[in-house]
């Protein structure tokens, strides 16, 4: 448990790699994956799962909160299996199943103690997927139950809840308000340097990258951001079409990347950096707590997708359609 403790404190100041270093440092005392895989291991693997869920790899992050929650399942201390189960609801509602989201989510309200707050932030996290799925009603009845108020003064137990307001009150169209709570959320958060308190949205972060490519494309002195990161969000928003690409040079292969960013999902493309950065198989496969085989697959349909004959000619691919620098 001191293992999972720790990899949630890392996963709240934003340091996912440290996260998932300490949820498998925790697996390596616990023995490793497999068919004997003792129940301590549990935890772990429902911190690897919300890792996992926070980089948009949800085949894996499905894995690893499934066999999670099955240990958890024998333990008497009940938060790591209620967070496996809340993290099982937002993959479930990821892919479209609202009834699976919605029993996950009351399964783990069944296994959460205490008054709502950071000790127990199931019931924001209902309230939160009420929002997704269009009920405000129920989220408002929510937030004035806990009697949170746009006004009030960060309080750090108490921003699982806040910052499910702030979503609300966006939704109700009181942009205001919550700009001016988020303000004094964020000032606190930076602060204790706790940059992994940040917003999981889907049609609002893609209307903001809509405006910042907008702003790229019309004032050369904007921020630009780079193609490749470009499409990958907006092919996570349903959108494989970035407007935009980079100032200057190779435009025919600049016009192409669009098309493949479309077929490389978000883990090949890290693959792809990795592998411009030298590493081997093994290497890639202990970063992304992946096996040996997925590596390979992935590498294999790397080449396939950009057309190159070996791994040197998939780096100078990726990099001549500026897949990575």
């Amino acid at each position: 448990m001191g293992y999972y403790c720790l990899a949630r404190l890392h996963r709240g100041q934003g340091r996912l790699d440290a996260a998932a270093a300490t949820c498998e440092r925790a697996l390596e005392a616990a023995g490793q994956p497999g068919p004997r895989l003792r129940p301590a291991a549990g935890p772990a693997l429902v911190g690897l799962g919300e890792v996992a869920y926070q980089r948009d790899d949800l085949d894996q992050a499905l894995e690893y909160v499934t066999q999670g929650i099955t240990l958890c399942r024998q333990f008497v201390h009940t938060p790591p299996l209620a967070a496996g189960l809340v993290t099982l609801a937002w993959i479930r509602q990821a892919t479209g199943d609202r009834s699976g989201a919605d029993e996950a989510m009351a399964e783990a309200e069944s296994f959460s103690a205490g008054p709502a707050g950071l000790l127990n932030p199931v019931p924001a996290q209902r309230a939160r997927l009420r929002l997704a799925q269009g009920d405000p009603a129920g989220a408002a009845r929510w937030a004035g139950d806990c009697g949170l108020g746009p006004g009030d003064a960060p309080d750090y137990p108490n921003e699982p809840g806040h910052l499910v307001l702030a979503r609300l009150l966006l939704a109700q169209g009181d942009a205001a308000e919550a700009d001016a709570l988020l303000d004094r959320l964020d000032v606190a958060a930076a602060g204790q340097q706790r940059a992994g308190s940040l917003a999981d949205e889907g049609p609002a972060m893609a209307a903001v990258l809509g405006r910042l490519i907008a702003a790229q494309r019309s004032d050369q002195r904007a921020a630009r951001i780079p193609l490749a990161c470009q499409a990958r969000l907006q092919r996570a928003f349903g959108d494989g079409h970035p407007a935009g690409g980079p100032a200057g040079g190779r435009a025919t292969a600049d016009a192409r990347a669009p098309r493949l960013m479309d077929q490389l999902t978000s883990r090949e493309l890290e693959v792809l950096a990795m592998l411009a950065a030298g590493r081997s198989n093994q290497g890639i496969a202990s970063q992304l707590v992946i096996s040996l085989d997925t590596v390979k697959k992935h590498v294999s349909h790397l080449m396939g997708k950009l057309g190159a004959a070996n791994r040197t000619e998939a780096v100078a691919r990726g990099r001549e359609l500026g897949l990575i620098d």
